[in-house]
Protein backbone atom coordinates (compact mmCIF):
# COMPACT_ATOMS: atom_id res chain seq x y z
CA UNK A 1 0.00 0.00 0.00
CA UNK A 2 1.14 3.55 -0.65
CA UNK A 3 2.29 4.96 2.74
CA UNK A 4 0.49 8.31 2.66
CA UNK A 5 1.82 10.82 5.20
CA UNK A 6 -1.68 11.94 6.19
CA UNK A 7 -2.71 8.45 7.32
CA UNK A 8 0.65 7.86 9.03
CA UNK A 9 0.15 11.05 11.08
CA UNK A 10 -3.45 10.08 11.79
CA UNK A 11 -2.70 6.65 13.22
CA UNK A 12 0.48 7.69 15.06
CA UNK A 13 -0.64 10.94 16.65
CA UNK A 14 -4.13 9.79 17.58
CA UNK A 15 -2.75 6.54 19.00
CA UNK A 16 -0.33 8.40 21.27
CA UNK A 17 -3.06 10.87 22.24
CA UNK A 18 -5.56 8.20 23.25
CA UNK A 19 -2.85 6.23 25.02
CA UNK A 20 -1.85 9.31 27.03
CA UNK A 21 -5.48 9.96 27.97
CA UNK A 22 -5.92 6.35 29.12
CA UNK A 23 -2.91 6.74 31.42
CA UNK A 24 -4.28 9.99 32.82
CA UNK A 25 -7.75 8.57 33.41
CA UNK A 26 -6.37 5.38 34.96
CA UNK A 27 -4.31 7.35 37.44
CA UNK A 28 -7.25 9.62 38.27
CA UNK A 29 -9.24 6.51 39.19
CA UNK A 30 -6.54 4.90 41.31
CA UNK A 31 -5.71 8.13 43.12
CA UNK A 32 -2.18 8.56 41.78
CA UNK A 33 -2.90 11.32 39.28
CA UNK A 34 -0.38 14.17 39.05
CA UNK A 35 -1.25 17.70 40.17
CA UNK A 36 -4.09 19.61 38.56
CA UNK A 37 -1.96 21.61 36.13
CA UNK A 38 -0.30 18.39 34.93
CA UNK A 39 -3.74 16.85 34.34
CA UNK A 40 -4.74 19.95 32.38
CA UNK A 41 -1.52 19.82 30.37
CA UNK A 42 -1.93 16.10 29.71
CA UNK A 43 -5.52 16.40 28.51
CA UNK A 44 -4.65 19.38 26.32
CA UNK A 45 -1.82 17.40 24.73
CA UNK A 46 -4.19 14.44 24.24
CA UNK A 47 -6.72 16.70 22.52
CA UNK A 48 -4.02 18.23 20.31
CA UNK A 49 -2.57 14.86 19.30
CA UNK A 50 -5.97 13.31 18.57
CA UNK A 51 -7.23 16.45 16.84
CA UNK A 52 -4.12 16.66 14.65
CA UNK A 53 -4.48 13.01 13.73
CA UNK A 54 -8.16 13.30 12.84
CA UNK A 55 -7.67 16.46 10.79
CA UNK A 56 -4.77 14.82 8.97
CA UNK A 57 -6.92 11.80 8.11
CA UNK A 58 -9.38 13.99 6.20
CA UNK A 59 -6.58 15.06 3.84
CA UNK A 60 -6.45 11.50 2.50
CA UNK A 61 -10.06 11.68 1.35
CA UNK A 62 -10.88 12.44 -2.24
CA UNK A 63 -13.35 15.08 -1.06
CA UNK A 64 -12.41 16.23 2.46
CA UNK A 65 -15.37 18.62 2.51
CA UNK A 66 -17.68 15.58 2.56
CA UNK A 67 -15.99 13.93 5.55
CA UNK A 68 -18.99 14.70 7.77
CA UNK A 69 -21.12 12.30 5.72
CA UNK A 70 -19.08 9.35 6.96
CA UNK A 71 -20.73 9.62 10.39
CA UNK A 72 -24.04 8.36 8.95
CA UNK A 73 -22.61 4.97 7.94
CA UNK A 74 -21.82 3.68 11.45
CA UNK A 75 -24.00 0.58 11.00
CA UNK A 76 -21.70 -0.92 8.38
CA UNK A 77 -18.46 1.07 8.26
CA UNK A 78 -15.58 0.81 10.73
CA UNK A 79 -14.34 4.16 9.44
CA UNK A 80 -17.65 5.75 10.37
CA UNK A 81 -17.65 4.05 13.79
CA UNK A 82 -14.15 5.36 14.39
CA UNK A 83 -15.32 8.88 13.59
CA UNK A 84 -18.32 8.64 15.91
CA UNK A 85 -16.26 7.22 18.79
CA UNK A 86 -13.54 9.82 18.37
CA UNK A 87 -16.07 12.65 18.67
CA UNK A 88 -17.73 11.06 21.72
CA UNK A 89 -14.36 10.62 23.43
CA UNK A 90 -13.70 14.34 23.16
CA UNK A 91 -16.47 14.85 25.75
CA UNK A 92 -14.60 13.35 28.74
CA UNK A 93 -11.35 14.91 27.50
CA UNK A 94 -12.79 18.43 27.47
CA UNK A 95 -14.79 17.90 30.69
CA UNK A 96 -11.81 16.65 32.72
CA UNK A 97 -9.63 19.46 31.40
CA UNK A 98 -12.24 22.16 32.09
CA UNK A 99 -13.30 20.87 35.50
CA UNK A 100 -9.70 20.53 36.65
CA UNK A 101 -8.66 23.97 35.43
CA UNK A 102 -11.83 25.85 36.40
CA UNK A 103 -13.82 24.20 39.17
CA UNK A 104 -17.36 24.25 37.81
CA UNK A 105 -18.84 22.34 40.75
CA UNK A 106 -18.93 18.96 39.01
CA UNK A 107 -16.01 17.34 40.83
CA UNK A 108 -18.07 14.21 41.53
CA UNK A 109 -18.30 13.57 37.78
CA UNK A 110 -14.52 13.41 37.31
CA UNK A 111 -14.26 9.69 38.04
CA UNK A 112 -17.28 8.67 35.88
CA UNK A 113 -15.83 10.78 33.09
CA UNK A 114 -12.44 9.11 33.57
CA UNK A 115 -14.12 5.71 33.16
CA UNK A 116 -15.90 6.99 30.05
CA UNK A 117 -12.58 8.33 28.77
CA UNK A 118 -10.87 4.96 29.11
CA UNK A 119 -13.75 3.10 27.47
CA UNK A 120 -14.04 5.67 24.69
CA UNK A 121 -10.30 5.67 23.99
CA UNK A 122 -10.05 1.88 23.90
CA UNK A 123 -13.09 1.59 21.61
CA UNK A 124 -11.81 4.34 19.31
CA UNK A 125 -8.44 2.61 18.97
CA UNK A 126 -10.27 -0.68 18.34
CA UNK A 127 -12.44 0.79 15.59
CA UNK A 128 -9.35 2.32 13.97
CA UNK A 129 -7.59 -1.05 13.98
CA UNK A 130 -10.65 -2.74 12.51
CA UNK A 131 -10.61 -0.35 9.55
CA UNK A 132 -7.53 -2.31 8.47
CA UNK A 133 -7.98 -5.71 10.14
CA UNK A 134 -11.38 -6.18 8.46
CA UNK A 135 -9.85 -6.06 4.96
CA UNK A 136 -9.50 -9.68 3.80
CA UNK A 137 -7.93 -8.46 0.56
CA UNK A 138 -4.79 -7.34 2.45
CA UNK A 139 -3.33 -10.43 4.19
CA UNK A 140 -0.77 -8.44 6.21
CA UNK A 141 -3.63 -6.62 7.97
CA UNK A 142 -6.30 -9.30 8.21
CA UNK A 143 -5.08 -10.84 11.49
CA UNK A 144 -5.31 -10.48 15.25
CA UNK A 145 -1.86 -8.83 15.50
CA UNK A 146 -3.20 -5.60 14.03
CA UNK A 147 -5.98 -5.33 16.61
CA UNK A 148 -3.70 -6.16 19.54
CA UNK A 149 -0.87 -4.02 18.18
CA UNK A 150 -2.92 -0.85 17.89
CA UNK A 151 -3.86 -1.05 21.57
CA UNK A 152 -0.37 -1.91 22.83
CA UNK A 153 1.41 0.68 20.67
CA UNK A 154 -1.03 3.38 21.77
CA UNK A 155 -0.53 2.52 25.45
CA UNK A 156 3.26 2.30 25.18
CA UNK A 157 3.73 5.55 23.22
CA UNK A 158 1.05 7.28 25.31
CA UNK A 159 2.81 6.06 28.44
CA UNK A 160 6.04 7.69 27.30
CA UNK A 161 4.14 10.97 26.82
CA UNK A 162 2.49 10.54 30.23
CA UNK A 163 5.89 10.55 31.95
CA UNK A 164 6.20 14.23 31.00
CA UNK A 165 3.30 15.05 33.35
CA UNK A 166 3.54 12.38 36.05
CA UNK A 167 6.90 13.18 37.62
CA UNK A 168 8.16 9.69 36.69
CA UNK A 169 5.29 7.88 38.41
CA UNK A 170 4.93 4.31 37.10
CA UNK A 171 7.79 4.70 34.62
CA UNK A 172 8.70 1.04 35.18
CA UNK A 173 5.27 0.02 33.89
CA UNK A 174 5.86 2.12 30.79
CA UNK A 175 9.21 0.41 30.24
CA UNK A 176 7.51 -2.98 30.58
CA UNK A 177 4.89 -1.96 28.03
CA UNK A 178 7.61 -0.83 25.62
CA UNK A 179 9.25 -4.25 25.93
CA UNK A 180 5.91 -5.98 25.30
CA UNK A 181 5.31 -3.72 22.29
CA UNK A 182 8.78 -4.51 20.97
CA UNK A 183 8.16 -8.27 21.23
CA UNK A 184 4.73 -7.90 19.62
CA UNK A 185 6.17 -5.93 16.69
CA UNK A 186 8.84 -8.57 16.06
CA UNK A 187 6.22 -11.36 16.20
CA UNK A 188 4.03 -9.42 13.77
CA UNK A 189 6.88 -9.02 11.28
CA UNK A 190 7.76 -12.72 11.56
CA UNK A 191 4.13 -13.55 10.73
CA UNK A 192 4.11 -11.15 7.76
CA UNK A 193 7.37 -12.55 6.37
CA UNK A 194 6.18 -16.14 6.86
CA UNK A 195 3.00 -15.59 4.84
CA UNK A 196 4.48 -13.35 2.16
CA UNK A 197 3.86 -14.92 -1.26
CA UNK A 198 1.09 -17.16 0.06
CA UNK A 199 -1.45 -16.09 -2.57
CA UNK A 200 -0.61 -16.78 -6.24
CA UNK A 201 -1.96 -15.29 -9.44
CA UNK A 202 -3.36 -18.69 -10.33
CA UNK A 203 -5.37 -18.68 -7.09
CA UNK A 204 -6.84 -15.29 -7.96
CA UNK A 205 -7.95 -16.61 -11.34
CA UNK A 206 -9.35 -19.80 -9.83
CA UNK A 207 -6.94 -21.90 -11.89
CA UNK A 208 -4.41 -23.28 -9.40
CA UNK A 209 -3.98 -26.57 -11.31
CA UNK A 210 -3.50 -25.24 -14.85
CA UNK A 211 0.13 -24.14 -14.78
CA UNK A 212 1.60 -20.68 -14.43
CA UNK A 213 -0.62 -17.74 -15.41
CA UNK A 214 0.61 -14.45 -16.82
CA UNK A 215 -1.14 -11.45 -18.40
CA UNK A 216 -1.28 -11.41 -22.19
CA UNK A 217 -0.91 -7.62 -22.30
CA UNK A 218 -1.43 -4.67 -19.90
CA UNK A 219 -5.03 -3.84 -19.17
CA UNK A 220 -4.42 -0.15 -19.87
CA UNK A 221 -1.69 2.21 -20.98
CA UNK A 222 -1.30 4.14 -17.68
CA UNK A 223 -1.45 3.27 -14.02
CA UNK A 224 -4.90 3.47 -12.49
CA UNK A 225 -5.98 4.32 -8.93
CA UNK A 226 -5.54 0.75 -7.66
CA UNK A 227 -1.97 0.59 -8.91
CA UNK A 228 -1.08 3.99 -7.47
CA UNK A 229 -2.60 3.44 -4.02
CA UNK A 230 -2.06 -0.30 -3.63
CA UNK A 231 1.03 -0.95 -5.71
CA UNK A 232 3.89 0.29 -3.55
CA UNK A 233 7.20 -1.53 -4.14
CA UNK A 234 9.32 -1.71 -1.00
CA UNK A 235 13.05 -2.22 -1.44
CA UNK A 236 14.34 -4.98 0.92
CA UNK A 237 17.22 -2.81 2.14
CA UNK A 238 14.87 0.04 2.90
CA UNK A 239 12.57 -2.37 4.72
CA UNK A 240 15.46 -3.49 6.94
CA UNK A 241 16.53 0.10 7.65
CA UNK A 242 13.00 1.24 8.51
CA UNK A 243 12.48 -1.78 10.76
CA UNK A 244 15.59 -0.94 12.76
CA UNK A 245 14.49 2.71 13.02
CA UNK A 246 11.05 1.61 14.20
CA UNK A 247 12.43 -0.80 16.80
CA UNK A 248 15.18 1.52 18.01
CA UNK A 249 13.30 4.82 18.17
CA UNK A 250 9.85 3.43 18.89
CA UNK A 251 10.70 1.00 21.70
CA UNK A 252 14.36 0.35 22.57
CA UNK A 253 15.74 3.89 22.98
CA UNK A 254 12.70 5.23 24.92
CA UNK A 255 12.87 2.23 27.29
CA UNK A 256 16.61 2.68 27.85
CA UNK A 257 16.34 6.44 28.35
CA UNK A 258 13.49 6.02 30.83
CA UNK A 259 15.46 3.36 32.68
CA UNK A 260 18.51 5.63 32.84
CA UNK A 261 16.31 8.49 33.99
CA UNK A 262 17.07 11.08 31.31
CA UNK A 263 15.41 14.24 32.66
CA UNK A 264 14.46 15.66 29.23
CA UNK A 265 11.19 13.71 28.86
CA UNK A 266 9.94 15.72 25.83
CA UNK A 267 12.99 14.45 23.92
CA UNK A 268 12.14 10.84 24.83
CA UNK A 269 8.57 11.41 23.70
CA UNK A 270 9.74 12.90 20.39
CA UNK A 271 12.08 9.95 19.82
CA UNK A 272 9.22 7.55 20.47
CA UNK A 273 6.93 9.47 18.11
CA UNK A 274 9.53 9.30 15.32
CA UNK A 275 9.90 5.56 15.84
CA UNK A 276 6.16 5.00 15.80
CA UNK A 277 5.87 6.98 12.56
CA UNK A 278 8.50 4.67 11.05
CA UNK A 279 6.55 1.66 12.31
CA UNK A 280 3.35 3.07 10.83
CA UNK A 281 5.12 3.78 7.52
CA UNK A 282 6.08 0.12 7.36
CA UNK A 283 2.55 -0.90 8.32
CA UNK A 284 1.34 0.54 5.03
CA UNK A 285 4.43 0.00 2.85
CA UNK A 286 4.62 -3.74 3.67
CA UNK A 287 0.92 -4.37 3.07
CA UNK A 288 0.23 -5.98 -0.31
CA UNK A 289 -3.25 -5.92 -1.81
CA UNK A 290 -4.32 -9.05 -3.70
CA UNK A 291 -5.51 -6.86 -6.59
CA UNK A 292 -1.84 -6.68 -7.63
CA UNK A 293 -2.12 -10.30 -8.77
CA UNK A 294 -4.11 -9.01 -11.74
CA UNK A 295 -1.42 -6.49 -12.65
CA UNK A 296 2.26 -6.85 -11.80
CA UNK A 297 2.67 -9.49 -9.08
CA UNK A 298 2.81 -13.25 -9.38
CA UNK A 299 2.23 -13.62 -5.63
CA UNK A 300 1.47 -11.53 -2.54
Amino acid sequence: MHPALSVIIFTTFSGMGYGLFIWLCGNILNGTAPDNMSIVGGTILSILLVGTGLLSSTLHLGHPERAWRAFSQWRSSWLSREGVMSILTFVPMVFICGQTYIDMGFQKLIEPMAIAGIIGSVLTIFTTSMIYASLKSIPAWHNIWVVIGYQIYALSSGGVAYIMFSDWQQYLYVILLLIVALALKIITWISIDKHRGKYKREDALGLPDFGKAKPFEPAHSQKNYLQREMGYDLDPQRRTLMRWIALGFGFIFPALLLYIGLPITPVITLICLIGMMAERWLFFAEAEHVVRLYYDRESV
